[in-house]
Formats: structure tokens, sequence, C-alpha cells
């Protein structure tokens, strides 16, 4: 049985000024675009331009490309917002202050629409125009505005939801993932819910075209929305349903049932079963797993086909056996309480009242189906409004129908029932939506006042999302930063062989290291620091009120994993002319500080511990490697202890043997960091296909500068206590140290956790 969550919650934002609410400011831009977007989908929707058509669809062209980037650029900030407050419902706040603003925008462009209207009417008539036809059109325009009020509104709506939907379908949800984990559902539900965008979720008509339903309203109907909600609510709990490889349910024969007023009296367990019961009812799709028999043989079918095995079958068939009690368990429930009639009438008059509404509406012709003495009622009433309408409503189609419905087997009535239980649960589930979405936009205060704006933000009370143009500018503060450190291997021997054999190695560092490297900084927001000898040492720093930029870990990772793709790629151009084969060991250390600078002349210089230690972890010890001469794991990182505990705890020095042959070891506080940085997945187990034996992994994605999203597998180990001679194990140490994987092999494996 699938769950629908609607879990969604504020409390934990500062409230306003007038603390009730939380201001919000969106970007003027965004809301300006909004508008003129909204009122040229209005006008193309009513076929009442204010202006030349064409002129008008031109510009409705080219707002909707440009309004799509601007919603990417807003939802971009708020991500960002969120994370600098490390807050997840700052990203929540802008979410639905934008829906909340494209809800009263567009009824403020319709309004203008409306004015618009009865202006030409005013001028039409001061100018005493003859032209009779003329004046008719406008007012015919004025009513047909009138009319459709709703459903144009509806549908601009969701047309502006729509381009919400293409751009987080992309790059967002994959910058949001990145920082949160997934997004709710909820969310990204709304921006398709119709309810939303309607005044009246109740209406008949707005219920059939959108919801294939048609709910009481009287006190007397049993199939009003709140009199369905609870016996679905009492079929629910009166099932018993479990959770294995195939959903299994039992019927309780002596009629256990649990009524939504028989549920426990306590309060808070009654609405935690409340919430548990609706979870359930709120998921369509569980209707189809429970009742539609038809489905299921469609599968059974399907199996038979290709040969499934015995008990796979056997499991389907007593999967259809217990569909086949379901229903007449559910058939029987509704029909005891007289919603089977109400039901089947609904859905047979639904080709038909479009002929009789108006001036009926859609209620009156259902209960003219299921209900004799209202017959008379509806038959007077359409001959009183026949010259009205100018029409005769013929009576003759809804006769045949009552007698269709009294003929009507069981099995068709069936299909009802399942086709309306579906149509119910996607109601509920959205209703139940639009209801949070409700309580969370009346908490928002969008403000546009200038004392308000200037108060709340002196007060530190406000919340601003707007686009990079509009962010104040100003040079930031650093307020951390993150060093790499690469150094190359055996660089000593390699110069001397290159001159032995008249090969100038100046010019094979630079462009096989060097050079590559330089051109890639920017893609990581990466400075040189300097470059000594054989070492190149880089920095990215994170600065105050710029989210966008706080992955300096991630971006340091990311940045080292390229250069050994570079020197790998050199490589293998290097082996073809015999020419020597570089060989890296880098070093990661963020530091939770800004570093300090001194100026030679117009040279700023740059001073950290960060520098110091990040050389450490580069480092590789000759004696390990002559141990370690052949590594055939897919790890190039292992850090050894040679020292007693004790001995270890009496320095800050950094005492452990290394083999770094390319390799990236990251320092205890940068993993700590990046776990801030980015959302990072765990894999604990066994790797057989890599002979691998309880290795820890950790998988996220990052955005580089360019808005690229790179992959990062880290492995996390315990540092042994080892015999340096042969670096044969004595104990581990409560020490961990932390790799940034590079093994191709690895990526593949954890691939499935994102």
């Amino acid at each position: 049985m699938d769950s629908y969550s609607t879990d969604f919650s504020m409390d934990r934002l500062i409230l306003g000024v007038d603390n009730i609410r939380c201001d919000v400011r969106l970007s003027p831009t965004f809301c300006k675009a909004t508008a003129t977007l909204a009122a040229l989908l209005i006008e193309r929707k009513t076929g009442i331009w204010t202006g030349s058509e064409k002129k008008q669809l031109n510009t409705l062209a080219r707002e909707q490309e440009s309004y799509r980037q601007l919603y990417g650029q807003i939802m971009s900030d708020a991500v960002n917002k969120a994370r600098a407050a490390k807050e997840i419902q700052v990203d929540f706040l802008a979410q639905i202050a934008i829906l909340r603003m494209v809800h009263d925008e567009i009824r403020k462009q319709y309004d203008i629409l409306i004015s618009h209207c009865k202006a030409t009417i005013r001028q039409s008539d001061l100018t005493r125009n003859d032209d009779h036809k003329a004046a008719l059109k406008q007012k015919e325009n004025l009513a047909h505005v009138l009319q459709n009020r709703e459903a144009v509104q509806q549908e601009v709506g969701l047309s502006l939801c729509g381009y919400f939907r293409e751009i987080r379908g992309t790059d967002i949800r994959e910058m949001r993932e990145a920082v949160f984990g997934q997004d709710l559902p909820f969310l990204f539900d709304l921006l398709t819910n119709p309810i939303v965008h309607t005044d009246n979720p109740f209406n008949d008509r707005f219920m059939i075209e959108e919801y294939d339903i048609c709910l009481g309203r009287r006190v007397e109907d049993p199939d009003r929305y709140e009199m369905t909600l609870n016996l679905m609510r009492s079929i629910f709990g009166f099932l018993y349903m479990e959770e294995t490889a195939a959903i299994s349910w039992s019927l309780d024969r002596r009629r256990r049932e649990i009524s939504a007023g028989e549920l426990p009296e306590n309060g808070k367990t009654k609405n935690f079963q409340l919430q548990r019961l609706d979870r359930w009812i709120k998921c369509p799709e569980n209707i189809d797993l429970l009742l539609n028999r038809n489905l299921a043989k469609k599968k059974y079918r399907s199996l038979k086909r290709e040969k499934a095995d015995k008990e796979t079958l056997r499991s389907h068939r007593l999967k259809m056996k217990h569909q086949q009690l379901l229903m007449d368990y559910f058939f029987r429930q509704f029909s005891r309480t007289g919603l089977m009639e109400r039901i089947t009438a609904s859905f047979e008059m639904q080709p038909l009242y479009r002929d009789y509404c108006p001036p009926l509406v859609p209620l009156q012709i259902l209960q003219y189906l299921i209900d004799p003495k209202s017959r008379k009622l509806v038959r007077n009433r359409l001959k009183r409004l026949k010259q009205l309408y100018g029409k005769t409503f013929r009576l003759w189609p809804l006769n045949r129908k009552v007698v269709q419905m009294e003929r009507m087997g069981t099995r068709h009535k069936k299909q009802y029932l399942v086709r309306f239980l579906r149509a119910f649960c996607r109601y509920h589930r959205d209703l139940c939506c639009f209801n949070v979405y409700l309580k969370a936009a009346e908490r928002i205060n969008l403000v546009t006042d200038k004392k308000i704006l200037a108060l709340s933000k002196a007060n530190h009370t406000l919340y601003e999302f707007l686009l990079p143009n509009e962010q104040e500018m100003g040079e930031r503060p650093i307020m951390n930063h993150t060093i790499i450190k690469a150094d190359l291997r055996g660089s000593t021997d390699i110069t001397h062989q290159m001159n032995e054999r008249g090969l100038n190695p100046a010019s094979y560092f630079s462009l096989n290291f060097f050079d590559p490297i330089t051109e890639i900084l920017s893609e990581y927001d990466a400075h040189k620091v300097f470059i000594e000898g054989d070492a190149i040492i880089l920095s990215i720093f994170e600065q105050e009120n710029t989210p966008s930029g706080w992955y300096s870990v991630a971006r340091a990772c990311g940045m080292a994993i390229n250069m050994l793709m570079i020197i790998n790629r050199y490589n293998k151009k290097s082996r073809e002319y015999q020419l020597p084969i570089l060989e890296l060991g880098i070093g990661i250390c963020h530091r939770t500080a800004a570093p300090t600078f001194l100026f030679d002349g117009d040279n700023r210089i740059m001073i950290s511990p960060a520098i110091n230690k990040a050389d450490r972890l580069a480092g590789c010890h000759k004696s390990v490697r002559q141990i370690i001469r052949k590594n055939t794991s897919p790890f190039n990182l292992f850090v050894f202890q040679e020292v007693s505990d004790e001995e270890a705890e009496k320095t800050a020095d950094d005492l452990f043997l290394r083999y770094n042959v390319n390799g990236i070891e990251l320092n205890e506080a940068g993993f700590r960091k990046l776990a801030q940085e980015i959302d990072l997945k765990q894999f604990y187990g066994d790797i057989p296909d890599l002979q691998l034996e309880k290795v820890h992994l950790f998988t996220g994605k990052f955005p580089t500068q360019s808005g690229r999203y790179q992959r990062l597998v880290l492995r996390e180990a315990d540092v042994p206590t080892v015999n340096p001679k042969d670096l044969s194990q004595l104990h581990f140490t409560h020490r961990k140290y932390y790799e940034v994987c590079t093994s191709p092999a690895l990526y593949k494996e954890t691939k499935h956790l994102l």
C-alpha cells in the first residue's frame, strides 16, 4: 500500500514585523514579469486583446521563454538562502510565496481586463457611435469575461505553474536534492493541483471536468464529501493491511468495523489513526491495487505469456481472489449507505448534463435520474425557462438513462465504483494539499511597501528572493577556505632522465600538468596560491552572503578528481612516445576561518595552517611505497600509524605513514564540511565484484561554477597501528581517514544510492 504524506511546516521561520506572518520580498522583476505574462495568457484565453493581436502574441512568446529563466534564478537563490540558513523551510517559504503571488496576480490582471471591457463600453456610449453591432460585441465580450472568469483563471494558473514544473524538473531539482535530499512531493504536486486556482473547489462543473466526480452538498445527501470520506476511513480502518513481498490483507468476517466515530477517544491516538488512514486514501494507485481485477487479469495473462514460475502465478491468482473479496465488500458497504445509486447516476449523466446546465445544475440532473419525486420539479422548471433560453429541453434522453440504470448489472456498477474511488482519492489528496497550502499562504506577508521593507530589513526579519542583478553588490568577507595541494611524485628522477635524453623537463611539466590545470580553475572557482617546483597549491574561498559559492570542499574534491583525469589523459600520450609517466599525490584541507594575507608589492601572499596540513596529506612515504610496490585495489590512499596511541595523543603533529599514489586525501574537518554542503548517501558493506569487505562509502552531487553537476564518492576508513618494517597490522585505532575515490567501478557500485 502506497502512502501519501502532506506533512509540511514553516514553524521554524522568523515572524515579520506584525508578529503574525513571515515578511517576504520577491524579485520586483519577477513579479512584473508574472503580471505581464498572466495578462497576455488571459487575453489569449478569452480572445479579447487590449492591443494588436499579432503584437501581443509575439510578446507572449518572448515572455514565456524569459519567464522560465527568471523562475530558475529565483529558485536557485531560494535554495542558496536555505542552505546559508541551514534551514530547508526557507526554501519552502519561497515556493509557497511564489504560488501565492501568482494566485493574487492572476486575479488582479483579470480585474484589469474587466475594467478595460467596461471602459471600452463607456467610451463607445459617450461617442454615440451608430455602429450598434460593435457596441453589442463589446457587451458580449464583457459578459463572456464575467461568465468564464473561474475557468480562465484556473487555466492561466496551471499554465504558469507548468513553466515552474519544467524548470524544477531539471537543474533546480538536482540542486535541491544535492543540498537537502529529496524534495517534498506535496510541493511539486501543488503545481498541477487545479483546486489551487479555483475559488470554489466544491463547484459541480469544476469537480466533473477536473475530477470526474459529482458529490452532493445537501445535509441529507449520502455522497457529501465528509460522509464519503468517513465511509472510506471506516473501510480502510476495517481492512488489516501488512507490507510483505506481496501485499496481503484479511477480511474480518465478524464485521469488526472501525468507523471514524469509533476511533480511540484519546485525541492524539485518534489523530494518528486518521492521518494513517488518510495517507492511504490519498493514493489513487491503492484503489487499483486493492480492487482493479481487470488490471490484475491483464498482468496475469502477461505473466503466463512470459512463462513465469508456478509460485508467481499462484501468488497472482491469490491476489485476484483477494481483490474479488474486497470488491464485494466495498460494493456492499457503498450499496448499504445508498451511495452506489448516486455514483452510478453521476457517471450516467455526464454525457448529457451540458445540454441542461444552465439553467439547471448537475446535481439536479442527478436527482432526476434517481428520485421520481424530483422529476416533476425539473420538468416544470425547464418549461418555465424555455422562452428565456429560446430552446426546448427534451427529456427523453434523461428518461432513457433512468431505464438503463434500472437494467444495469452489478458488474457495470462495480466498474463505476472503481472509477469513482480513484477519482475521489485524487480529489481528497488535492483538497488536503490545497488546505495545507492555504494555511501556509496565510502566514506570508508579501511586502512591497517601502516603509515595511525598511523596518523588516532593519529588524532582520525579511526574507528576500531576488535575481542575481538585484542582489546587493560589494566585497564579501571570507568566512573559510579550502586548500588543495597537488604534489608530483619522483619529479627529481623525471627531470634527471629527461636531461639525460636531451629533453626539456620544464616544458613537459608545463604542458602536461600546470597549463591544463589552469584551464579548469574557473569551473571550480579555484585560485592559484603559488607553484613550488613540482607542486601546485590552490585555494577556494567561501564569502559571506554568497551561499551559491558555499561548496568549497565539494568543488575542491571535484577539482582534484579532474586533475588526476588530466594526468591520466596525458600519460596515455606519453607512453606512446616513451616519455616519463606522471604520478600525483593530492591533499585537501578545509579550515573554518579566513586566511591571512601579506603583500609583497602588489602581490598578495596567503598564509594559512591549511597549507601545511594539505602538504602532509599529499605526501607519500618512500618506505611505505617500497613495501606496497603493486597496488591492485580500487583505492589509491592508505594511512598507517607507526607509534602507539599514547605517543600519538601527546602531540598535534601528523605522525602517520601514507601511501598516496594518484590518491586524494581529505582532512576530517573537510569531510564534516562536505556533509553540510551536499546530501551524502551512505553505503556500508561488501562489494564482492571488487573483492572488498566492510567498506564504508559516501556519495553525493554538487554544482560546479557553471551549473554542471558532478558526483563524488568518498571512502571512510580506520587508521591501523602497524609495524613500520613490513606494515603488518597490530590493531585499529579510533582515528579515521577519508579518500576521494576515482575508481569508475566504485562510482558504478554507488550509483543506485542517488
